[in-house]
Order: structure tokens, then sequence, then C-alpha cells
């Protein structure tokens, strides 16, 4: 019995020595890799590597962009040496970086949190070559055989130029902007167009034209003696409000490519089908060219007293719908300018009419056509006459004056004299032929009554009513009034100072109610108009919840203004997120359906989430 265990005695030893040295290191190592050269443009992994599990604390990505991390995995090894084991245990965080331009960067130590105490890694220092320079480094066995060719793609290759119909135009004339995308021949894998954003110009009256939510189509110019896809992105009419020099300022978007390009090998595979491909995906923000312009004052010489102050080409007409009728019936003058031009800052034209006539204020009926090449269409003005007395009346000529910049000349339009036969009325009310003019139409004919004949008898004397309570009522009834006033008045002008305030609280019900209107156009499948009132939507949320006016938000200034109302980055983030997937999905071939509902459901969960939050 003692001889078996005698036996088995280095056995037992063997196996107590092996369980007694399981080593688990007390001591934290953290460390930080990357390639040591990438291309701009390349996206890279950027990894730290740590035995103990933690939280990153801190980095600093200059010179790159962050596409996505911290990515974290985790693995575990058994390894025995000498008969000594040791466990260990490797957590990694991983970020998806893109080089941005060339240069020597140093990414520096990443803080951790390991257990409430903190680690640094080591700096990593990365050298960023033109794409064109990247050579991809030699292998063992299949590596060693492909011979690697980056392609040489120059950003320069695509961009935005801005052109103007007229760089010398007069003082309210129309000048068309026009914005192209110019693509290079290196774009090979397609390309995507996102984050248009028209600034304001300051000096100018605009309007876009065209369908700015349209496909452009592509078309092919030589520039330069190099041949280019040109996209119009957007097409802008311009009335400049003033003289000197004035400049249209940059255009700007977000613009994604990929380039593709071949690797030789000598795999008798690749051969077979042509040789391997490769891909290469960028995305960069692209500015176009400022315009300036010289605006001209219109010229003094033959200006007449009457001038409209309007520019561009015009005609002028003029109606009645009827001339004979009788005295406290209505007819209607139509008076409307058409032509191409600033049409909305045309006035009423100063017409006068006979002293026996009640004339409504002219409604106003605007027809601008902005889907064409440039500004056109016609503005109305409608006037319901009401004629008190018989008599034959004239309605006399009135002019309208522009400039034409074509011809340098001022031109005056006049509309026909009008001759109305009045005749004598029956004393019944007075009825209009323009049903929303109603309002402004008197009743006449029941001024004056009858003498009564009849006996009416007499009423017994009534008790004196001076220094009743009834007169010390109505006596002090100003005065009650007057305070009254005064407290309503005093309320009024509160809640016109805490009007942000007023608009924080109402920031949920007004979102869901244009919700609810984009929800409609969802359900008719209007495309364009739900996107459009999507937008309006998250605007006017984050303008009202936050009290910022909705002028200065922008792509550019919405994470700087919403940081300073100290909302959360995560919230900020959604919130950019939401509105570029909406400007990607009016972009984004499908199922238009599909994407609608999940913009909608998106919109709703962000407004939620900030609810809640707040």
């Amino acid at each position: 019995m003692l001889s078996k265990i005698v036996k088995k005695l280095p056995f037992i030893l063997c196996v107590c020595f092996l369980v007694l040295s399981i080593k688990v290191s007390g001591q934290v190592t953290c460390k930080a890799s990357a390639p040591s050269q990438v291309a701009v443009g390349q996206n890279f992994n950027f990894s730290i590597s740590l035995n103990e599990n933690a939280k990153v604390v801190s980095t600093q990505f200059n010179g790159f962009n962050v596409l996505s991390g911290p990515n974290t995995s985790q693995s575990q090894s058994i390894s025995i040496v000498n008969g000594s084991m040791t466990k260990n245990s490797t957590y990694t965080y991983t970020y998806v970086l893109q080089a941005t331009k060339e240069g020597n960067f140093t990414i520096p130590s990443v803080t951790m949190n390991v257990a409430g105490k903190q680690v640094k890694s080591n700096p990593v220092t990365i050298n960023v070559v033109a794409a064109s320079q990247q050579q991809q480094a030699a292998g063992n066995g299949r590596q060693q055989q492909q011979q690697q060719q980056a392609p040489a793609f120059d950003k320069s290759d695509v961009f935005v130029k801005a052109y103007a119909s007229n760089n010398n135009p007069y003082q309210g004339e129309q000048v068309i902007i026009t914005h192209k995308l110019y693509i290079g021949q290196g774009v090979n894998g397609g390309y995507q167009v996102a984050g248009v954003n028209m600034p304001s110009q300051q000096g100018f009256w605009t309007y876009t034209l065209g369908d700015p939510d349209g496909e452009s189509p592509a078309k092919t110019e030589v520039l330069n003696g190099k041949r280019y896809t040109v996209h119009e992105i957007r097409r802008t009419a311009a009335f400049p409000q003033q003289s000197g020099s004035l400049t249209i300022t940059p255009f700007e978007l977000d613009f994604m490519c990929r380039v593709i390009y071949r690797v030789q090998s000598n795999d008798p595979f690749d051969f077979f089908f042509g040789g391997g491909q490769r891909a290469q995906d960028y995305q960069w923000k692209i500015k176009s060219n400022s315009v300036k312009l010289n605006v001209k004052p219109l010229p003094q010489n033959g200006k007449p007293d009457d001038f409209s102050g309007i520019v561009g080409n015009f005609t002028l007409t003029a109606n009645l719908s009827r001339n004979e009728l009788k005295a406290n019936d209505a007819t209607n003058l139509t008076v409307t300018v058409a032509g191409t031009g600033n049409l909305q800052h045309i006035e009423a034209l100063p017409i006068e009419f006979p002293s026996d006539f009640d004339v409504t204020d002219p409604k106003i009926t605007d027809n601008i056509n902005t889907r064409g090449n440039s500004v056109t269409g016609s503005r109305s003005f409608e006037y319901v006459i009401i004629p008190r007395s018989a008599g034959e009346f004239v309605i006399p000529t009135a002019s309208f004056s522009y400039f034409d910049p074509k011809t340098h000349t001022y031109n005056t339009l006049t509309t026909p004299e009008f001759k109305l036969k009045i005749e004598k009325g029956d004393g019944s009310n007075v009825v209009s032929t323009s049903e929303s003019h109603k309002k402004d139409i008197k009743k006449l004919g029941s001024d004056i009554r009858y003498i009564r004949t009849t006996d009416g008898g007499f009423a017994p004397k009534r008790a004196a009513f001076f220094a009743t309570p009834w007169y010390f009522l109505y006596l002090m009834l100003p005065l009650i009034l007057f305070i009254l006033f005064l407290i309503i008045w005093r309320k009024k002008i509160e809640e016109r100072q805490n009007v942000a305030e007023t608009r924080n609280r109402r920031a949920n019900k007004v979102a869901r109610k244009r919700l609810k209107t984009a929800g409609k156009l969802l359900g008719e499948n209007k495309k364009e108009e739900f996107y459009v009132e999507i937008s309006r939507v998250l605007w006017g949320y984050m303008s009202d919840k936050f009290k910022i006016p909705l002028a200065q938000l922008s792509m550019e200034t919405v994470e700087t203004k919403l940081k300073e109302k100290n909302l959360d980055q995560e919230a900020i983030n959604d919130f950019l997120s939401t509105l570029n997937q909406c400007e990607f999905a009016r972009f984004a071939p499908g199922d238009a359906t599909e994407m609608m509902q999940n913009m909608y459901e998106l919109s709703m969960q962000f407004i939620t989430k900030i609810e809640k939050k707040n």
C-alpha cells in the first residue's frame, strides 16, 4: 500500500505544484497600437490593450476622423511554461480612425480607469502620406506575389463652382446664381452628396429655383483640359437690395465617394478573372467659391415720379366684372402685374376712386413660379367697389412704372379708364360679389324708421335715478373698467416678456402637432412635403425647447449653440444624426414609404427622449 503511494507521490506533487503556480498578475499593463504609416483617406484601427477590465476616460485624435469606437472585445488564454501555469485576460478597446491630411501625427496617451485608478497608454506616432505614395508591405507566401497599386486619387478633382448670370447687375435686378458639382474621372466607384446647406445672403432677396429635393441629371463638361461629370446642385435667384460691392457667400456640402483600383497578382485565379480589385472610401466637406457682384444704382435720368422701385420686365392688365349696376350693389376691379422680377415687392397701384364709392382694401393674390430658370408669375389686386348713389362715374387710369435692365430704360404701364353707369337702387341690403369682403360692407337703408301714428298711451312717472345705488355703480364703472384694463395689460406684458418660457413649455405640443401633419403626408406618400415637414419639426423643436432663435441654428452652429444650453453631447449627436439621416433618405434609393416611416419613428423617438431627460 505504501509502495503504491510512493509511486504516485511524484504525480500528486506535480499536480499540487501546477495548481499553486497559477499566476494572476496584479500589475496593470496598458498598450496602444496602430499602423506606423497610413494614407490620406484610409481607414485604420487604433487599439488599446489591457490585462484588466477598464473604462476609457479621455482620448485625443487630432488630425484624424473618428468613424466608430470604442469597440470592446475580450480574450483569455492559459499557458504552461516549465510547469508554471499562467492565466491571461486581455481587454481590447478599438477605434476606427480615418486620416484627413498628410504629416506626422502623435496620438497622445489614452487615459483608462481600472477599478478606480487611472492608467495611461503609450503615445503612438503615425506618418500620414498621400494616397498615391502609400504602398502595401510585402508579406510571406501569397502576399509576396501581389504588387498592390494604391489609387492616385486627388481630392482637388472634386469641387463645387458658383457662377453668376450677371456680375454687374442693377440694384433690384434678378441674378441667377448656379452651383455646379464637378467630379473627376478618378471617382469610379459611386458617390453621394449630403448636408446641402445654402447660407443666407446678406443684402439679397433670394428664391431657390427648381426642385431642391429632385435629382440633378449628370452631364459631361471639359474644364481646363479635363473631363468632369457635372451636377447642378442648386440654382438661386438673387435680387440685390443695395448698390455697391456685394458677395454671394460660399456654398458647402458633404461629399462621399468610393475609388476602385486593381491589384496586380501572380495568383492564377486572379489572372483568370482579370486581376483583383480593391476599394477606398473618402469623405470630406467641399466649399464653393464666393461670387462678387458690382451692383449698379438705378439711373436718375428719366426716372418717373411714381417709380415703383421694381426692376424686370412686366405687363399690366385690369378687368372690371361689370360696369352697369344699381346703387349699393357690388362690382370687382382686378389689377394684375405679370412678368419676370421680384413680384412680391410690388405694391398696390394708387387708384383714385370716385368719392361716392365704398372700396375695400385690395385682396392680394400671388402666383409665383420658381420651378423654371428664373422667378416669373403674377401678382393680382382685387378691389370690391360699392357705388352708393345713381349716376355715371369714371374710374381713371392708374400707372405702374418699372426699370427694364435689358433696355436700360424706365417703362410706364397704365390701366384703361372704366366708365360705370349706376341706376337707382331699391334700398335693399348690400350684397357683395366677393365672399371674402362681406365684413367690409355696411348695411344701408335701415337707419331711418317710420313715424308711429298710433296712440301709444302714457306711462306712469318713474322714481328718480339720481343718488341711487345704481347711480353710484354706473358712476364708478369707468374706474373699475380702467383698473381691469391695467391688470390685463400688465399680465399681457409679463406674458410677452416670458415668451421664451412659453415656447419652451409648448415645444413638445407644437412638435407633436407638426408630427401629426407629417403623418398625414406619410399616409398620402408625399415624399418631398414629408421631409420638409420633418425638418421643420426637428429645427422648430430644438429652437423652442432651448430658447435659441431659429435663424441662429444651422448644421455648422447647432453643436455650439446647444452646448451653450448645457445639452449633453449624446443628445446633440442624436439630433445631428437624425437630421443627417433625413437628408440621406431624400436621395437614397429604395422603398420610399419604408424610409419615410423609419424617419417618422426616429423623429418621434428623439423628441420623446429629450422630453424625458428635460
